[in-house]
């Protein structure tokens, strides 16, 4: 049986709307296949580590800098925080169930504002597990994070998606172009694996 967040998602791909960030994952994959078969919680914890060390170099790389990583849990979910810069590289962790109505609005009204053309977004989704604020935020293009475009939809069916699914694995990741020393990404991968254990990588403007 199909997916429709998957299809979409190829479609998406297919039609340049999104970047495909899937082809650095193949190894990864690969090994994760292999160890799912016997065992599926170690498969699990070793893909996620898997995808730390592999974000960390390439960060390494495309900043040209030395720069001083910081992996550590946010009471929800894994950061993995560039100190030196003083932003988010990544977020990752697994979707559980929030009761609806439990989100932290007046937290969130408080916080500094992104700036014009900016919401302040959230890489996981409080409905999904994500946190208000600290790292979980990030200054975040108005046209992606709601429903005001195409790849817009496409976020906010991801995040409808995992929120409606707890168990499944999920990354986000802030990229930075090169010279880029401010806590503004230029662009966010989204990675998730689905209960069939299809793995999508995705790329969003921003």
């Amino acid at each position: 049986m199909s997916d429709p967040l998957i299809e979409r998602l190829d479609g998406a791909v297919a039609r340049g709307e999104l970047g495909n960030g899937i082809s650095s994952y193949a190894s990864l994959l690969d090994r994760f296949e292999m160890e799912r078969r016997r065992d599926p919680v170690g498969a699990r914890a070793n893909l996620q580590g898997d995808f730390v060390g592999l974000t960390a170099r390439r960060y390494r790389r495309a900043t040209g800098r030395n720069v001083e990583l910081f992996l550590f849990s946010d009471g929800a979910n894994q950061c993995l925080f560039d100190v030196t810069n003083e932003r988010t590289v990544l977020m990752f962790g697994i979707t559980v169930a929030v009761p609806p109505n439990s989100r932290d609005s007046s937290y969130h009204r408080g916080f500094p504002t992104a700036g014009p053309g900016d919401d302040k977004g959230h890489a996981l989704s409080h409905a999904q597990g994500g946190l208000e604020g600290g790292p979980n935020y990030f200054k975040q293009n108005r046209l992606v994070n709601r429903r005001l475009s195409a790849v817009g939809n496409l976020w906010r069916d991801i995040e409808t998606y995992l929120a409606a699914n707890a168990g499944l694995m999920a990354f986000v990741r802030l990229l930075y172009a090169r010279g880029n020393r401010t806590e503004r990404p230029n662009e966010v991968e989204y990675s998730l694996m689905n209960g069939k254990s299809q793995f999508r990588s995705v790329i969003f403007p921003n």
